[in-house]
């Protein structure tokens, strides 16, 4: 039985996102301690780009584990 190469870079991109996911939520808390007042649209933003990054990274694993098997 062999593992399809899309599914292996899907997993990595996965592993790359949910990592990214908590560096990013974790300057997301340390910006909020340091100046809770500046920045109001920051953190609106890096909420999305972490989020969208747990979707983006696996699909796009999966087309370059493709690309690379081929």
């Amino acid at each position: 039985m062999t593992i399809d190469p899309a599914i292996i870079g899907a997993l990595l991109g996965l592993v790359i996102g949910v990592a990214d996911y908590f560096v990013i939520g974790a300057v997301m808390e340390r910006m909020a301690r340091e100046r809770p007042s500046e920045r109001l649209g920051a953190k609106t933003a890096l909420n999305v780009a972490r989020i969208s990054q747990l979707v983006l990274f696996p699909v796009l694993g999966w087309f370059v584990g493709q690309t690379f098997a081929a």
